[in-house]
Parts: C-alpha cells; structure tokens; sequence
C-alpha cells in the first residue's frame, strides 16, 4: 500500500509547482481525443497544469446545479456521489497517461485531430478516502499524479479539492487492453 502517498495526498494537493510545470488550456475537444468518455459520463470540464516529469496534471470540474444526480443524492441535502468523484479523477489519470504515451518533457502539449484514447479498464481501486462533500456549484480542482507505470498497467492517484481542502483521494490500477482488443 502506498501509506506515505496517502497521508500526503489527504492533506494537501499532491501538485508541486516546478521548472518543469505546463500551463495548458486543454478542453472538451481535446479532452475526448484522449478518453473513451462521452456525456453524460464525461466529468471533466479541462486540464490546465501539466508536468510530465513529475507525472503530475491538474484539471478542473465545475459540478452544476442542473446535474440531474443531485435530485435523488439527497433530497434537502444534494451531495455528489463519491463513486463518481472517483470517476473524474480516474478521468484525469487517462488523461495523464495519454499525455505521458505522447509527450516528452518540456515538449509543447498539442493534442492531434487524429488521437484516439487506448482501450482500458479499471482492474482495482487501492484506497478512496472521502473527507468533505461536493455540492451544487462547487469548482472542484482535480489532481492525478502516475505512481507506477507500465507498458500495460498503471497505478494512479487522483484528488478532488475544493480550494485547499482535499475532499477526496483514490489510487487506482488500470489495464491497457492491446490495440486490437475490445
């Protein structure tokens, strides 16, 4: 288990400024060249922070109120759901790993018309930790940083922050199915 990793990560952003540090403005377009993710289950709004030598990008997600999960998570009391918090940082961790495939350190981030995302799938999440609710409006700052990396499996962990406040964490594994696999 990565104990140090989530002792930090529950505190703090796990994003470090750096020499290496991106300021991208990558969008819903580009966003869908590198994830299998379409409305309604395409939960991230952008990327803004890349650095590939840490391993590390920062996206954003603003939860609005018109989301129509909040009619029955709670009635009176709207709170998103944790298992899709999950969903949007495991969204940025593809992200991130389509990112380090392509790039290489200090190179332009330039998503092509012609990228496609690779097949994958979730094999297991390590941890999720929940700590603060998301609610209607709320901007969330979203954090995924690589911890191992493979030619077919990687291991990520992703945090949802509001502010400075770390309201969720997870380190998850995925698998990446060959290019002819379904």
């Amino acid at each position: 288990m990565h104990t140090k990793l989530i002792k930090s990560g529950r505190r703090r952003s796990l994003f470090t400024e750096a020499p290496t540090t991106q300021t991208v403005e990558l969008g819903r377009v580009q966003l869908e060249r590198m994830l299998p993710h379409r409305d309604p289950m395409l939960l991230l709004d952008g990327i803004t922070r890349v650095d590939l030598a840490q391993g590390l990008v920062e996206g954003r997600r603003r939860v609005v109120v018109e989301d129509p999960v909040f009619v029955g998570h709670f009635p009176g009391d709207p709170v998103y759901p944790g298992v899709l918090l999950l969903e949007m940082v495991g969204q940025l961790g593809i992200c991130l790993q389509h990112l380090l495939d392509r790039f290489t350190v200090g190179a332009p981030i330039n998503i092509a018309a012609d990228d496609q995302p690779r097949a994958l799938r979730l094999l297991k999440v390590e941890h999720a930790l929940f700590q603060g609710a998301v609610r209607p409006g709320d901007e969330l700052t979203l954090v995924a940083k690589s911890v191992e990396n493979s030619d077919y499996v990687s291991v990520c962990v992703g945090q949802a922050l509001l502010g400075e406040q770390v309201l969720a964490l997870a380190i998850y594994e995925v698998f990446m199915l060959d290019e002819d696999a379904s």
